[in-house]
């Protein structure tokens, strides 16, 4: 890690290279199974799924669904907002209740929620604005919607910190494909030996790069058994340099 951490800033302070450090978003730098859950309690209120379930059952069924349907978007066999529909349908299929709005209009009600409580980790905004002063150039390649990521980051504060933004929607690839991560390189030139890859996924964040030459380290937040082969922290702090 000290290696690593000497090579980034060795690499920031040559005129002839900038040092790239990218993130993934969700469960990286935002919160955001704190925010699904927040969010999913207020659907299972509203609509008293409380007498048909128990609420641990309904957040399992959840998570299921949106894995199951998360995966269709991100194979780009569907949109963004078919999945999103998909998911409030079967639901209330799964629990035989009909629906009183469309499945877009109920998933408004989670998704109001779900914004209310998109919140960072207690380490995320310290160390990006060290990082940021420090000169090094800062990014984020995330699956998912470019507008909702790109709100995530400004509601949470930390927009300013990055140079650049930029998810699967743009392209014809998503994680954990490598082909994503050689697309961001090649539009924003940018050399794989300039970058480090920082994410919570071994699968999709941190493999794919190392497949290709990238630089990736696993934010290994749950504390999680090491990886052979695989750099790992267990908090955003430990990138700076100490000494």
């Amino acid at each position: 890690m000290k290696e690593l951490i000497k090579k980034m800033k060795n690499a920031t302070n040559s005129s002839n290279m900038k040092k790239w450090i990218f993130f993934d978003l969700d469960g990286t730098l935002v919160d955001v199974k704190k925010a699904q859950y927040s969010a999913i309690e207020d659907l299972y209120q509203i609509y008293k799924f409380n007498k048909k379930t128990d609420l641990e059952a309904f957040t399992k069924k959840w998570d299921d669904l949106t894995n199951y349907h998360y995966a269709f978007y991100t194979r780009k066999e569907i949109t963004y907002e078919e999945q999103r529909n998909r998911r409030i349908i079967d639901l209330f299929k799964e629990y035989d209740m009909s629906l009183d709005k469309t499945p877009k209009e109920i998933y408004a009600i989670y998704l109001k929620s779900f914004e209310n409580n998109w919140c960072l980790f207690d380490d995320v905004y310290d160390v990006l604005e060290k990082l940021h002063k420090n000169g090094h150039r800062l990014g984020i390649i995330s699956n998912g919607d470019l507008g909702q990521q790109t709100d995530k980051l400004s509601r949470t504060g930390i927009l300013n910190f990055f140079d650049i933004i930029t998810t699967s929607s743009e392209y014809v690839y998503s994680k954990p494909s490598p082909e994503l991560y050689e697309l961001v390189l090649k539009r924003f030139n940018i050399d794989k030996n300039e970058m480090v890859m920082i994410g919570d996924q071994v699968d999709k964040d941190i493999l794919p790069c190392l497949s290709i030459g990238i630089d990736a380290i696993w934010i290994n937040r749950k504390n999680k058994n090491s990886i052979d082969g695989v750099k790992e922290i267990n908090n955003l702090n430990e990138l700076i340099d100490k000494k």
